[in-house]
């Protein structure tokens, strides 16, 4: 195999992070006697993204965003009287047991451990979060070890969870690979380690991506062990 080492994004690349943020967040807003319409929650995912995005260029702390994402969307529903820090905690405990792959992931990870490929996880997600959504889903199954902003101390596209990963893997940057599924903080975190990188386009939505691109897990698997064995 061409690469030693497999590194994977979570959230989007992997695991139905969509389907487990709309049944958090309706179930939760229920909990506080607010139901939901579909209109509503895809605003609170709009506010989510865009407060994620302000981390990720180091513009908020992720103790700022987790919260202030909900303080917007009360806000925004006209309801200032509930607790966004109280929102908040009920929210990543509901989202900590929100565990999903996406259709095909686990069936893709058991064929690269079947032949042994060393992979591990490199996430910008709440490190609590992560952690208990790895343990529902077994991921230590295929994943060598888990690496998120928290732990490295600064989000992607830092390189800081590569460096570190690097570090505890042993194997050179320019000898793996990351696959994600954001074409530009994803492909940033990439291109600032030194490593390559591939796009898992699952929606077929990034065709101007200038890059390695695949739209499905067999194509993934086919580029990262197929090409290396016929290279």
């Amino acid at each position: 195999m061409k690469y030693e080492m497999v590194y994977f994004d979570l959230d989007g690349t992997l695991l139905d992070f969509a389907k487990a943020e709309r049944e958090s967040i309706g179930a939760v807003l229920e909990e506080f006697g607010i139901p939901l319409s579909d209109d509503q929650i895809q605003t609170y995912v709009e506010i989510n993204k865009k407060w994620w995005r302000l981390f990720s260029e180091g513009k908020a702390s992720k103790d700022r965003i987790i919260v202030a994402r909900f303080e917007e969307f009360l806000s925004w529903l006209g309801h200032p009287e509930i607790s966004p820090l109280d929102v908040s905690q009920r929210y990543l405990e509901k989202l900590s047991n929100c565990a999903y792959f996406l259709p095909g992931a686990e069936e893709f990870l058991t064929k690269m451990k079947t032949l042994n490929v060393k992979m591990a996880a490199l996430t910008n997600g709440v490190q609590s979060v992560q952690e208990r959504r790895a343990k529902l889903l077994r991921l230590e199954r295929f994943f060598e070890f888990m690496i998120t902003s928290e732990l490295a101390g600064k989000p992607k596209p830092d390189p800081a969870m590569f460096l570190l990963a690097a570090r505890v893997s042993g194997v050179p940057l320019r000898r793996s690979v990351y696959v994600g599924d954001d074409p530009v903080v994803d492909y940033l975190a990439a291109k600032n380690a030194g490593t390559d990188f591939v796009l898992l386009d699952l929606d077929s939505v990034h065709f101007n991506f200038d890059g390695r691109r695949v739209s499905s897990y067999e194509e993934l698997f086919n580029l990262l062990i197929c090409e290396s064995i016929s290279s």
